[in-house]
């Protein structure tokens, strides 16, 4: 029969870190003998530990980077052979593999937590700020969000940050990928290979070298950021170089703009989201909000036409709501309608060169939207989207959520 002290040592969630230094999310008494010995060598890699193979990483996505961190010696692996790279990480664990790996100054502590100096290191230097975490809880599993945080500090260019940007600024760096095509789970937990990828290109993007982003992650995190992905998706349009002011491009969408409301506040409409969709790219992965192509169409007054692949454009999705409506009647639709401003020419069905609507002949997969051209127009100078409420006989309320100087 097994007895209790190897129950516990089979049980234990244990991950090693920062040279040598297991740590657990359960007792003391559950770590096994091997890992109270690397506990006493804590910081004493050695390099045999160094170029050891492991026997749970060949073929790993984040092979390369394990053994790069290895090597670095912020990070090794199990007395099993083992490296874990599946495992969760704690916040603490994560804070001190960035600590070590950066070679930020460590000073002492007085506390029984053995990761208190490190977390006073990360403080010291800037790569952590009190509130960073929702809680202080250092021994619970870090969300990809915290170890953006954490990453994008450790960059050195942090001003102002707002709320949700940081897995923005992670991806668009090159720090963070997605964890599918167009998901970012920034609230999923945090594996070891994940942070040892993550500290490796923060490392790469520290001395210098740009590296290459995933769109897909990028336009993902800029939803999560402010409901939206148009400034990546059509960053030629809505956030190109002309866009120099606080005033124009990504800067001057606000999530405070994204409410519609009567003066009396009898109708209150919200954008829940504005989603652009290139047409031209099989693998957006936001296709999946599109109705099948033959079902696609767009109108320019009372003609339509099937939306072919022969169109250069890009598709933009309003999804929004009407909070409060005291007059239903004059206001009978339950969302508001989309405008994208400042296209020079007249709407022809047969040369594509303005906003078009957006229609769907599935019936359960309706729409609202437009679909704009990449080129073969010009403008007055600036672009500006635009939302309204719909109404049948009463005043219509607006907002505009963003303007982009485009000069074409």
């Amino acid at each position: 029969m097994m007895n209790k002290r190897s129950l516990a040592a089979i049980t234990a969630l244990t991950v090693v870190i920062g040279g040598s230094v297991p740590v657990s999310l359960m007792s003391a008494d559950s770590v096994s003998a091997a890992e109270h010995q690397l506990t006493a060598n804590q910081g004493k890699a050695t390099m045999s530990d160094n170029n050891k193979k492991f026997t749970d990483t060949a073929g790993h996505w984040a092979e390369g980077a394990i053994y790069e961190a290895v090597k670095r010696g912020y990070v090794t692996g199990y007395p099993s052979g083992k490296f874990l790279p599946n495992h969760k990480v704690t916040r603490a664990e994560f804070v001190k593999m960035a600590v070590s790996a950066l070679n930020l100054p460590v000073g002492s502590s007085l506390s029984d937590s053995w990761y208190v100096k490190y977390v006073d290191a990360a403080k010291s230097s800037g790569i952590f700020a009190t509130g960073d975490f929702a809680d202080a809880d250092w021994n619970k599993p870090l969300t990809r969000e915290e170890m953006a945080k954490v990453a994008v500090r450790a960059l050195g260019s942090v001003t102002k940050v707002e709320e949700n940007q940081w897995m923005y600024l992670a991806a668009k760096n090159g720090i963070i990928s997605g964890t599918s095509p167009g998901e970012i789970s920034p609230n999923g937990a945090t594996t070891r290979a994940q942070a040892i990828s993550v500290i490796e290109r923060m490392l790469k993007v520290k001395n210098g070298e740009k590296l290459p982003a995933d769109k897909y992650a990028v336009a993902a995190a800029e939803v999560f950021w402010h409901k939206t992905n148009i400034f990546t998706v059509a960053s030629e349009i809505f956030n190109g170089p002309d866009n120099k002011n606080i005033y124009s491009g990504i800067r001057s969408w606000k999530i405070s703009k994204l409410r519609v409301a009567s003066p009396n506040g009898n109708i209150v409409g919200q954008v829940d989201s504005l989603i652009a969709i290139d047409w031209n790219d099989p693998k957006d992965p936001n296709r999946k909000l599109l109705p099948s192509k033959d079902k696609l169409l767009w109108r320019i007054g009372a003609k339509t036409k099937v939306l072919g692949d022969d169109m250069d454009a890009y598709i933009v999705l309003l999804q929004s709501s009407i909070l409060v409506n005291k007059d239903p009647k004059r206001y009978p639709f339950n969302e508001l309608a989309l405008g994208i401003r400042g296209y020079n020419g007249k709407p022809d069905i047969n040369n594509f060169n303005q906003p078009a609507l957006l229609e769907s002949k599935d019936q359960s997969r309706q729409i609202n939207g437009l679909v704009i051209p990449k080129n073969k127009f010009s403008t007055k100078g600036e672009i500006q989207i635009e939302v309204e409420t719909i109404s049948i006989g009463a005043p219509i309320y607006s907002n505009v959520l963003s303007t982009s100087v485009l000069i074409k």
